[in-house]
């Protein structure tokens, strides 16, 4: 039988593949592993002001996290709906600094996430 040409794999050499980085199949450890610094990596995810991403206090922190609680289930309804905005990687990352900001503040861990 033979292969149409769409069907057909091209082989790599073993040079090209030997520059490519193994894959990290521990994607746990790579996450935590990064220092987190909420004033660079807070923006990145949610719309803040200054005064909000500065205001370390309890009251302050508490806000933070209910904003991130809401963007969670926003992301996580887009998921499971399908909805081609929905993004996976921002969904993790959400997740990693929310867990950062609950165990920072002290705040009792209210959601199963």
């Amino acid at each position: 039988m033979v292969q149409s040409r769409k069907t057909r794999h091209r082989h790599v050499s073993s040079n090209c593949s030997a520059s490519w980085p193994a894959p990290n199949r521990d994607t746990s450890s790579h996450l935590s592993s990064r220092p987190y610094d909420r004033r660079v990596e807070l923006p990145r995810i949610l719309p803040l002001w200054p005064q909000e991403l500065t205001d370390e206090s309890l009251g302050g922190r508490r806000l933070i996290v209910r904003k991130l609680r809401r963007a969670l289930r926003a992301e996580r309804r887009r998921g499971v709906a399908g909805h081609w905005t929905y993004d996976l990687a921002r969904h993790a990352e959400l997740l990693r600094i929310y867990r950062l900001e609950l165990a920072s503040s002290g705040l009792p861990n209210a959601d199963r996430h």
